[in-house]
This record gives structure tokens, C-alpha cells and sequence, in this order.
């Protein structure tokens, strides 16, 4: 099904649309739907009717207009299919786009201390008296822009790399050295100037009468906006980071690289404050919600490449300076998994198809999945310190941040090997096996990380476990079906016909938990374990090699939370734990 569990569930369900309580609208049902049918099949036609979803319930346009929002993603999408397959190096970013939202959705569900840190930040009536008093809608709207609209200026980026192609191919005979295409502007001005439609004074005055330091400021010049919101979020020299800002256009030109995010932040603020100024909204509108998930595009890629070098130098940034920048540059980080590859190198390189994903209020652990080839061995420990150097992660995760990387093609033999010992598998199980067993893995460390609060994890990675362990939850993976069958259940896809079963009774999870530690210590004995009172992994010796009712409670917690994980588990790859047309007998 999906990585993300119940968390978007329990957001959705918490989540009011004003428009849906005041005005008789259905917005969060369309939304909720639009990104349930994506997360089952992540095509572009599945992307677009997120996008349409979301900026048709938030809606800002002109009477009779087409929503030229949607028709701005949909300039992105069509330079990515056809212009950005002549280049070496591009991935979708239109799908992206849609994963990067979720993804931050789902952090944002289950991590109380980002939640904490967007309100200090966000929801002060002093200073934006606008802000939605529905639940967690001032978050969803300002989020769904800078997730949904971050990389919208990536046409630009690709027209330069296309000329920089071109023109190394021209070049290429003698040795003329490294050639470097610029991007120019004649008037850059034109660009950077939101169209005047109101009366400055009544556009821009409140906000001017608020912020006196803004005095020096053009309002109507998204550069000015974007160098005063830094300069308030991050406490940043202003004069510094105008001049940054306004001078940027010639330092990539002087460096020979693209930013994006520069451009798709402009963008964002002159296409809103045309059509805020046009539609007659209130300009805080403009001024507050938009102007903040604007500079959060920026910064996605403008904080690592300006402000944290000279004269800058700032450190990892904290989600209470700017709580949509950081989920922002962590998610779009993240997102990895499902993008396809336009550019000639990427189409070639190894991608991964899926992802595994826990979050909690104390720790994050990802694990990337591909298929007969892994990603690079170092690969997770270059993303856990480039996140490290860019993010104050330890403020949202104490208890660790880990990126792990799994390939279905290494868990073949042990799958082989169990299928051997085990009989055949129920084909829906068979597919989903290598998965279920990551699955099983990441649950656990859910529950010890609630049992036991602010302790590491022994294992945060499913690769990180020995091989002993691996075949000990590919083994719990495989007996899902026996023990539905003990009681008088049996696993089908999601949505079938049948009374799906969301827990196991108490009583049955008792006696399922005896079972399993039955079959664990079969499990153990056969890979040469022995007793012994106290636990030595190296010289296979665990204390647990006794009957179940030996044990003390919090050792039958773990044999019970393989049990009750089980419907939890079947929902993450799309199945379902229903009931028989008749129980068996016992």
C-alpha cells in the first residue's frame, strides 16, 4: 500500500478546512482522496490530481480563468519529459514534488516537537492576527505551497544545462578547456517586480507600518521580501543578505550553477501577488502565509549554498527559525525513492522503488529499497551527515535519525532458504516477503523506542541486523498466515469483500504469543544458541531459551507485539487480515 502506516489517517482526521466547516465545501475529503489514489500508483496523472486537489480547495483565481497554478506544474512537467532527456543529469520532480508534501505530512503527524516549533513560530496572533483557528490548516496550506511549488522554477535550471551540453559538445575538439554557459538578463527587474494592480498604499502600507525595518525595501520586489524574511527568520544581517540576494543572478553566472529554488521562489511571489492584488484578498494574505513558504523555497537550496559560507556561516538550522524551510530541505532530501530518471546518466543509475519509513516523537529511521542492485555502500552514511551539517536534527529526533538501504535481491537466499523449510507461501505473502520482514523490523523499534524512552536502538537499520535476526522476522513474515488461520482468519487484498480485522482480540494474542515464542525457540535452538543467564550475541547465548510462562512481562510484550503488529503490517503492503465464513475449530 504505502510507507506511511496510519500517520496520514490520524493527520487527515484531525485536520479542519474552513471552507468545509463555514461554507458547506468538501475540500479535505477531495484532497484526502486525491493522495490515497497516488499512493497507489504514483503516476503523473495521480500527481496532477493532488496538485488540482489542493490549489483548487485553496483557490486564487480570476472569474472564468483556468487555475494558472495548475498550469505552471504543468510547464514543469512537460520541460521535464522532452527537453530534460538530452541532458546528463535530471530526475522528476514533478512526482517528487507530491512525495516531498506527503512525506512532510507524515513528520508532521507524528513528531510532537516539530509540531511545537511551527506554532512558537507560526501562530502568533501579534503578528499575523489572519492565521486559520481551524486545526493544523495554517500548516497544511503554507506546507502544501512550498512543498507542492519548490521546484517549479526547474525549467530554467534545465534550459542552462542544456546550453552547457551543447556547447561542450561544440568545444569538444583540441583542448579548449572548460566552457561555461551564463544565463543573463537584460532587465532582471522585469523579473524580479510583482505587477502593481492596488495602490501601494493599500497593498503594502500595513505591512511597511508593522515592520519599520523595512523601510528600505521595495515591497513589490520579491528579492526585498525574500532578504527581510530571512533576515527576521534566521537573524541574518539584512543589509548583507540584500545584497546577497540581489547580486545572486551574477554569482551563479560567475560559478557556472543554476538555483532553482531562487527561481521558483520568485515565481511563487509574483504569480500570488498578481492574483491576491486581482482577487481583492487581504494583503497580510500575501505578506505572512505566502511570503514565509516562498522563503522556504529558497532556502531548500540557498541555505546550504549562501548562508551557511561566508559572511554568513550559519549552522545547522533549527526547526523553530524556520519550521517550513527545514521540513522542507528535510523531505526533499529524503525523497528519493520512485523518481524517474530523464537525464542519460540517471536513467542508468540505481534507483530505489520503495521506501520503509518510522517516525516518532523521538527518532526517524529510513530505509531505502532496490531491487537486485543496492545503492551505494555509503550512500546512507552521506545523506545522515549531509542532513546532520544542514538540520539541527537531534531538536525532532533525540533519540536518532539512521538511513538504511535494503535490496530485495540480497534477501533472496534467506527467503529461498525459508521457503524450502516452510512449504509454499500463499502467493499474495510470497510478493510482499522481503518487505514484510523490514516491516517487522521497523515496528519493533517503534515499540522499544515507546517502552523505553530516549534509548538507541540496538538496530535502527533492518541491515544492521545480523543474519540470525534477518531470518528470524523473514520467519515471522512467512507464519502470518498460519496464525490468521488459528484464528479463523485469512489475508486478502485491502478492500475485499469480508469484515476486515483492525486488532487482535487479547485473548487470542496471548495464545498466539505462546506460539511464537514455541517457534522462536525452535528457531534459535537450530542456529546453535544455548541457554545461558546472561545475553552474549557473539557466543549465541540468550536467557530466553525457557517456556513463555518463565518469562518476565516485558519479554512477553515483545512475543505479543509480533501478534498484534500483524494487521498494522498487512495494511503497509496492501492487504488485510479478514474474518473466515466460519471458524475453525480448536
Amino acid at each position: 500500500m504505502h510507507p506511511y502506516g496510519n500517520d496520514l489517517d490520524q493527520f487527515f482526521d484531525s485536520l479542519q478546512i474552513f471552507d468545509d466547516l463555514h461554507r458547506g465545501h468538501h475540500y479535505k475529503a477531495f484532497i484526502r482522496a486525491a493522495i490515497n489514489e497516488f499512493l497507489k500508483s504514483e503516476t503523473k496523472e495521480a500527481a496532477f490530481a493532488v496538485y488540482d486537489a489542493f490549489f483548487s480547495s485553496y483557490r486564487i483565481t480570476l472569474e472564468g480563468e483556468n487555475n494558472r497554478f495548475i498550469d505552471l506544474l504543468d510547464v514543469l512537467r512537460s520541460y521535464e519529459e522532452t527537453a530534460a532527456t538530452l541532458i546528463d543529469r535530471q530526475r522528476d520532480h514533478y512526482i517528487h514534488s507530491v512525495n516531498v508534501f506527503i512525506l512532510g505530512l507524515s513528520i508532521y503527524s507524528q513528531n510532537i516537537a516539530f509540531r511545537q516549533a511551527f506554532d512558537t513560530a507560526i501562530l502568533d496572533k501579534s503578528i499575523y492576527p489572519n492565521s486559520y483557528d481551524t486545526r493544523h490548516e495554517e500548516f497544511f496550506y503554507r506546507w502544501g505551497i512550498a512543498a507542492l511549488f519548490h521546484d517549479v522554477g526547474y525549467p530554467i535550471e534545465i534550459i542552462g544545462k542544456q546550453l552547457q551540453k551543447f556547447l561542450g559538445f561544440l568545444c569538444d575538439v583540441g583542448d579548449c578547456g572548460e566552457i561555461k554557459a551564463l544565463i543573463a538578463f537584460e532587465n532582471f527587474d522585469v523579473v524580479n517586480m510583482i505587477p502593481e494592480i492596488q495602490p501601494r498604499e493599500e497593498f503594502a502600507s500595513a505591512f511597511a507600518q508593522k515592520h519599520p525595518a523595512v523601510a528600505a525595501l521595495d515591497l513589490y520586489k520579491p528579492v526585498d521580501l525574500l532578504a527581510y524574511q530571512l533576515y527576521t527568520t534566521l537573524g541574518v544581517d539584512l543589509n548583507l543578505v540584500h545584497q546577497a540576494l540581489n547580486n545572486f543572478v551574477d554569482t551563479m553566472a560567475k560559478y557556472g550553477f543554476i538555483d532553482h529554488g531562487f527561481y521558483s521562489a520568485i515565481i511563487v511571489l509574483k504569480w500570488y501577488g498578481y492574483l491576491i492584488q486581482s482577487c481583492n484578498f487581504k494583503p497580510a494574505y500575501f505578506y505572512y502565509p505566502v511570503l514565509d513558504s516562498a522563503s522556504a523555497i529558497l532556502l531548500h537550496n540557498y541555505y546550504k549554498n549562501v548562508i551557511q559560507k561566508p559572511p554568513f556561516e550559519k549552522g545547522p538550522l533549527s526547526p523553530r527559525e524556520h519550521p517550513i524551510a527545514y521540513l522542507l530541505i528535510l523531505c526533499d532530501e529524503l525523497q528519493e525513492w520512485d523518481r524517474e530518471g530523464y537525464g542519460i546518466i540517471d536513467r542508468a543509475r540505481v534507483k530505489p522503488t520503495d521506501i520503509s519509513i518510522m517516525v516518532t516523537d523521538q527518532a526517524m529511521d529510513l530505509t531505502y529499497i532496490t531491487g537486485d542492485r543496492k545503492l551505494p555502500d555509503e550512500f546512507p552514511a552521506e545523506k545522515v551527515e549531509l542532513l546532520n551539517k544542514l538540520l539541527d536534527i537531534s531538536a525532532l529526533f533525540p533519540a536518532g535519525f539512521s538511513v538504511g538501504n535494503e535490496s530485495t535481491g540480497d534477501l533472496a537466499s534467506l527467503a529461498g532458504a525459508l521457503k524450502t523449510q516452510s512449504g509454499i507461501a500463499p502467493r499474495p505473502l510470497l510478493e510482499n516477503l522481503e518487505k514484510l520482514a523490514i516491516e517487522i523490523h521497523k515496528l519493533y523499534n517503534q515499540n522499544e523506542l515507546e517502552r523505553k524512552k530516549g534509548q538507541p536502538l540496538e538496530y535502527p537499520n533492518f541491515s544492521d541486523l545480523p543474519d540470525s535476526l534477518k531470518y528470524s522476522n523473514l520467519r515471522q513474515a512467512r507464519e502470518i498466515t498460519e496464525k490468521l488461520d488459528l484464528i479463523g482468519c485469512e489475508m486478502r487484498p485491502a478492500g475485499s469483500e469480508g469484515e476486515p480485522l483492525e486488532q487482535i482480540p487479547e485473548e487470542q494474542v496471548e495464545m498466539l504469543a505462546i506460539l511464537e515464542h514455541e517457534r522462536w525457540i525452535e528457531e534459535r535452538r537450530a542456529g546453535g544458541w544455548t541457554y545461558g543467564k546472561v545475553k552474549d550475541t557473539a557466543k549465541k547465548i540468550t536467557p530466553y531459551l525457557v517456556p513463555y510462562h518463565q518469562l518476565s512481562e516485558d519479554i512477553k510484550e515483545k512475543d505479543r507485539d509480533v501478534i498484534r503488529n500483524i494487521p498494522a503490517l498487512l495494511d503497509r503492503i496492501g492487504m488485510a487480515a479478514c474474518r473466515k465464513q466460519s471458524l475453525p475449530w480448536f
